[in-house]
């Protein structure tokens, strides 16, 4: 058995298209309509598929449901005890002291005196294994339908994007680059602020906050603003020094 993680500490492996994977190939983390499922390859539901739970709101929320899954004990499937039944050897006949089995009363002879052999009978259908499903992989990784209308550049930005804001734990990284790339909204660079705003906290300084406003940059997003003018001429401000000046 692999050892319990932690809630959210779940080491991660990226496949592409927006899905994830655990290290032991257990768990695979998918998009699904602005969500996230996870997949369990070692656990069935009652059609024999793997079994799916969710759907999540975040990343996070995901890895937090796959440390769940590890400690919980494996969900017994409805049909086991019906197959157990199934399997459960016949009973043999009973064997006279002299060691040989006694004949059954009533059993057809054959023609030379000596008792018919029964019939085997069939096998019952629940005694029948299926072959569990085998997801088959596809070499290149799934893209949204929206990157068919994207010239090659765009597509690469948007595949950058969205994996960026995945390693970011962006609540919806692929809407997010569509409204970036498609729609021409700078979300990715309004992302990045807020994470630096609330980096800052609640109690920082008025000349701190208008310092990240007036100009930054995003090493792990690739982005970066600046404070322009209605011609869009970047103002150049330098608030920590007006600041001191008030002090003085």
């Amino acid at each position: 058995m692999a050892p319990s993680t932690a809630a959210g500490d779940e080491s991660l492996k990226r496949l592409g298209g927006g899905r994830w994977q655990t290290r032991d190939d257990r768990f695979t983390i998918e998009p699904q309509s602005g969500t996230w499922v996870v997949v369990d390859a070692e656990q069935t539901d009652d059609l024999g598929l793997p079994l799916v739970r969710g759907p999540f709101r975040s990343l996070t929320e995901a890895k937090t449901a796959i440390a769940g899954a590890r400690a919980a004990p494996a969900a017994a499937s409805p049909l086991a005890d019906r197959i157990g039944r199934a399997r459960t050897p016949r009973e043999e006949p009973a064997t006279s002291p002299g060691g040989t089995r006694q004949a059954r009363a009533g059993a057809p002879r054959g023609k030379s005196g000596a008792r018919a052999r029964p019939e085997k009978p069939a096998e019952p259908a629940a005694t029948l294994r299926t072959k569990p499903v085998e997801s088959v992989e596809s070499d290149e990784p799934v893209e949204p339908r929206w990157f068919a209308a994207l010239e090659p550049e765009d597509r690469r930005r948007a595949r950058r994007l969205i994996a960026r804001l995945e390693d970011a734990g962006a609540r919806d990284p692929e809407g997010m680059a569509r409204r970036d790339v498609v729609g021409d909204v700078p979300a990715v660079t309004a992302f990045a602020i807020e994470r630096r705003l609330e980096a800052l906290g609640a109690n920082a300084a008025p000349a701190d906050v208008a310092a990240l406003l007036a100009d930054g940059r995003d090493e792990d997003l690739g982005v970066r603003w600046r404070v322009v003018d209605e011609d869009g001429r970047a103002v150049s401000l330098d608030v920590r020094k007006r600041s001191g000046a008030r002090k003085a």
